[in-house]
């Protein structure tokens, strides 16, 4: 499915958005949560929707202290000065891509936030459907 999308808070300020390129998912192989994945069955090309979803449904999951790490400032790249609320994406050891926020910078210690930034958030999501095509 090639789609459309806007992420609106319930204030409606708009924190994410497909912007002039559509995005682009499979069905079925977990990209989306399955609460906005379920939305996308019987839609039709060219149908616009939105779901809102409530913070207290979990779907983005539960806070974890565990996703909170202390970095050295050291870690970060040099002439970059983390300030709260920015992101910033670490490697991790296996290989794969994780981003954080900054919550809090003491000294030469960054505190950052691994969970998912919708966590606690209710949010809205505008969809409009692109263009559709069977699976393999």
């Amino acid at each position: 499915v090639l789609f459309h999308y806007r992420v609106l808070l319930a204030d409606g300020r708009v924190i994410e958005s497909s912007g002039a390129n559509p995005e682009s998912v499979c069905l079925g192989e977990g990209a989306l949560p399955a609460k906005l994945e379920e939305t996308f069955a019987g839609r039709h090309l060219g149908e616009a929707y939105h779901i809102d979803i409530d913070a207290e449904e979990q779907v983005f999951g539960v806070a974890d202290d565990d996703n909170t790490i202390i970095f050295p400032l050291s870690e970060f790249p040099s002439g970059v000065e983390p300030v709260v609320g920015a992101l910033f994406e670490f490697d991790l050891p296996h290989g794969d891509v994780s981003a954080g926020r900054v919550v809090r910078v003491e000294g030469q210690k960054v505190l950052m936030d691994f969970n998912h930034p919708l966590i606690g958030k209710n949010v809205r999501y505008e969809i409009k459907i692109v263009s559709v095509q069977a699976g393999s």
